[in-house]
């Protein structure tokens, strides 16, 4: 995580007054999207000019999704700065100035990246936000926050991509339980170097087993593109960068089952709206309905007009989204009920599959169940999906 977000943090979550949270967000979202309506600037200066305005809740809202950077780089576009308390602005212009500085270095490392495997005759394609930040979707390096480096190789050269960068001192960040064999995994695990900015995670999928029937690694390869300034290397064609923010968001994360949305992954799409119509890709998607809801969100939440297609699985989704802002109670339960079932579907029932039919996973969960880090992680692991 970037350095210097923890400054920011300090107001506990319990103080933000809970009937604010939804116009803060929505307040967040058009500020996101504030090329689109620049006579929007004018209700940014009448909040901001509020003696009583709640800076807390704006600062945790933005930090907690992930874009303090490019909220920085609209106020500083749109002369928004000077009505901002002289702290915050230079809080800002300091996140800002570090998550530049840590993406030249990411692009750098990509480039380290791209030389180890074409060398060994691999041609990685980039995802995600790494892969955005190469194809020119931001209009400034410093827009994006980046956690880690995901690209995605051939099945042919999976294992021996991760060999590579083990052999060049990367280690596996958290020891893995299961499976043992990772050929059944959809990436590698996460790989971390001491003196590495950023941690890479290989895939040989680009989403999890469940998803791969609409979005296969062969369809992503299919369409890839090159990219001018990074030889040896590609990144998805713009259709298949929506489809994957859609299902990493809402399918892979149980964004739509939760009814939560990350305002980073909605500047996301609307950065690559500005180059394809989104709505193209439903045909494309395994849950087109779904994906009609995320999109409906994402227009309400930067303050564009929405499409027709305003469906009843629209409408819950919106409803469920605003009632998790509204009522904590719901938001807890919402997450609690979806863990338990998370842990026992995907959990118990699946890896005890696995224990009767792989040896190997058996032997590895002998080996875990004495081991007291082993509990911990678990433990951890399953706090982080209750607290969000």
């Amino acid at each position: 995580m970037l350095i210097g977000f923890a400054e920011l943090r300090f107001v506990d979550k319990k103080s933000l007054l809970v009937d604010n949270k939804i116009r803060v967000l929505y307040f967040i979202g058009q500020c996101l999207s504030l090329d689109e309506h620049p006579t929007f600037r004018e209700t940014i200066i009448a909040q901001f000019s509020d003696p009583g305005y709640d800076w807390n809740s704006f600062i945790w809202t933005c930090s907690n999704h992930l874009v303090l950077p490019v909220i920085y780089l609209k106020f500083r576009k749109y002369d928004l700065l000077g009505y901002l308390p002289e702290v915050l602005a230079q809080h800002l212009e300091e996140i800002y100035t570090l998550n530049r500085t840590r993406n030249n270095q990411i692009l750098l490392q990509v480039k380290e990246i791209n030389t180890t495997l074409n060398a060994a005759g691999i041609s990685p394609t980039y995802l995600k936000g790494t892969g955005n930040l190469i194809d020119g979707v931001y209009e400034d390096i410093g827009e994006r926050i980046i956690g880690d480096i995901d690209f995605l190789v051939p099945e042919k050269n999976y294992l021996a991509a991760a060999d590579l960068f083990k052999n060049k001192g990367y280690a596996i960040c958290i020891p893995d339980h299961f499976p043992s064999d990772q050929r059944r995994r959809h990436h590698y695990p996460r790989l971390w170097k001491e003196d590495a900015i950023a941690d890479i995670e290989i895939h040989r999928q680009p989403v999890i087993r469940k998803y791969e029937t609409s979005f296969s690694a062969d369809f992503v390869l299919r369409g890839k593109k090159a990219v001018a300034d990074y030889p040896g290397c590609y990144v998805p064609c713009d259709e298949h960068k929506i489809i994957h923010n859609f299902v990493h968001s809402q399918l892979t994360n149980a964004g739509h089952r939760l009814g939560v949305v990350s305002l980073r992954d909605i500047y996301d799409l609307y950065r690559f709206s500005l180059r394809t119509n989104i709505t193209s890709v439903l045909p494309h998607t395994q849950s087109p309905k779904k994906a009609v809801a995320y999109f409906e969100i994402a227009y309400l939440l930067l303050g564009l007009p929405t499409s027709e297609k305003n469906t009843l699985t629209s409408k819950v989704f919106i409803w469920k989204h605003n009632l998790n802002l509204s009522s904590p109670i719901f938001n807890k339960t919402n997450r609690i009920l979806w863990t338990i079932w998370w842990v026992v579907v995907h959990g118990f029932l699946k890896q005890f599959k696995e224990l009767i039919i792989y040896k190997e996973d058996r032997n590895l969960f002998i080996q875990n169940i004495v081991s007291k880090n082993w509990y911990i992680l678990h433990w951890e692991f399953y706090k982080k999906m209750i607290t969000g």
